[in-house]
């Protein structure tokens, strides 16, 4: 009996089988061939994906395969010709191509076919409607990149720059998707080339505009808002010579020397005037710098920013910039310190020097007499001994560090800053001295890490 049951289940199986395979289609089979048709197949097996990944996955592989059957002509007047001496945008664009063909690839057929281990997916499009509607396709984007060059150029005429240099970007990615394509085009005013047009223009506008710091050279004060902003102007020189301000201009601020934080991004307004304040420092450099330049990121799309489209039309060195000059500038304080070691009052106060030296780094300028501080620094640090622990074949002694540290206001003896920190322990074979070399090196840490970000903080 039970030989009888693995029979009939073996022959259902086998029957199964043989049912599904009848049932493939032909293209499942063998990959079909057609002249007039561009043909894609993927497949791709249930188990290795999760979900519907895998129906996911086939399509995107027969995508994948349909379009890279469509050969593109490089036209001897398209963007890739340009690019031909310049092999990383060359080798970008035809990836950004592919990619592009890919997602824009439409009207073709889909044909599916599955079993409980596969997914087949068939994808065929008409090579004639596929030429008809690239042709189309790049009639109109001509169309509107024409229309977009012709306001840019009447907007400059008008004087009206934010708006031209929006319009010219239009135009650009107007084009994105053709850039192996002739990019001629003949209009009411005569023959457009795209390529070079666009760029001799951007560049002819950008060398007539400029960004001019009002103030090129600030003082700053570590950790403090920056009570001037960094005013800029940005003007444009018309054909009659006349500087003409630029408003609603996009920049974006951001230091090139130096660390800190401030306001990145700014508009100019009627009178092309432009800013940004610091509002606090982040790097102890003496001499910082921020730079102002002109951001092209507003003017865009956002799938279109990090294109390499707008690298090609838009080279670093033709947008307008400035710099500022920033000089850090500390406030004066005077240091009444006092150190006890083991008991006793030390004149040589290595720790209170290396936190000297620290914050003077930093936040302070120190002076020689208290009269011509603005804060009052008061340091107390005291090193104990603890206990010698000894073990099998080593001994080990201990030293504690306690510190409190004040900031008061010079003008108005008023307490401003107050922390305390206790229970450092440096811990050294060898004799105390080794330990308290650890605990000084403990203490400083602790100060960095729990004092300094609430020095931070004070507006100094």
């Amino acid at each position: 009996m039970p030989r009888l049951y693995s029979l009939v289940i073996l022959v259902v199986f086998l029957l199964s089988n043989s049912s599904a395979e009848a049932g493939k289609p032909k293209w499942v089979k063998k990959r079909p061939s057609d002249r007039s048709f561009y043909i894609g197949i993927g497949m791709a097996y249930k188990k290795e994906t999760s979900g519907l990944d895998y129906a996911k996955k086939a399509r995107a592989d027969a995508l994948k395969e349909m379009a890279s059957e469509i050969e593109v002509n490089v036209s001897a007047n398209s963007l890739m010709r340009q690019f031909e001496d310049n092999y990383n945008f060359r080798e970008t664009f035809e990836s950004e191509i592919s990619t592009s063909a890919e997602e824009n690839l439409t009207g073709y057929e889909v044909k599916t076919w599955e079993n409980r281990r596969e997914y087949w997916v068939l994808m065929k499009l008409n090579k004639d409607q596929y030429t008809r509607r690239k042709r189309l396709d790049l009639e109109m984007a001509k169309k509107k990149a024409a229309s977009y060059l012709l306001e840019a150029r009447e907007m400059t005429g008008r004087l009206q720059i934010t708006a031209a240099l929006g319009a010219y970007f239009k135009a650009i990615e107007s084009l994105e998707n053709h850039l192996k394509e002739d990019l001629t085009y003949r209009s009411i005013d005569g023959n457009i080339n795209f390529g070079s047009d666009i760029m001799q223009d951007l560049r002819h506008l950008f060398s007539k505009i400029s960004i001019t710091p009002v103030n090129p050279n600030y003082k700053v004060s570590f950790s403090k808002t920056m009570e001037k902003p960094l005013k800029a102007m940005v003007e444009f020189y018309s054909s009659t010579g006349r500087k003409v301000p630029v408003r609603n201009f996009p920049v974006h601020y951001k230091f090139v020397q130096g660390e800190g934080l401030l306001q990145e991004k700014a508009t100019s307004n009627p009178g092309g005037e432009v800013d940004s304040y610091i509002q606090k420092l982040e790097s102890s450099l003496k001499k910082q710098q921020v730079e102002v330049a002109f951001d092209h990121t507003v003017l865009l799309r956002e799938e279109n920013i990090k294109s390499p489209l707008v690298k090609f039309f838009l080279p670093e060195e033709t947008i307008p910039t400035a710099k500022f000059n920033i000089e850090l500038q500390k406030s004066d304080a005077w240091l009444d310190a006092s150190e006890s070691v083991f008991g006793q009052p030390t004149g040589q106060k290595l720790f209170s020097n290396q936190l000297k030296s620290h914050l003077n780094e930093t936040f302070f300028n120190f002076t020689q007499t208290s009269e011509k501080a603005s804060y009052i620094i008061e340091v107390n640090a005291n090193f104990k001994k603890g206990d010698i622990k000894e073990g099998n074949g080593y001994t080990v002694y201990l030293v504690f560090a306690d510190l409190h540290i004040s900031v008061t206001s010079a003008e108005t003896k008023t307490e401003i800053f107050s922390e305390t920190i206790t229970g450092v322990k440096g811990m050294r074979p060898g004799s105390f001295d080794y330990a308290l070399k650890e605990a000084r090196q403990k203490l400083l840490e602790r100060f960095e890490k729990g004092v300094y970000p609430q020095l931070e903080a004070l507006n100094f």
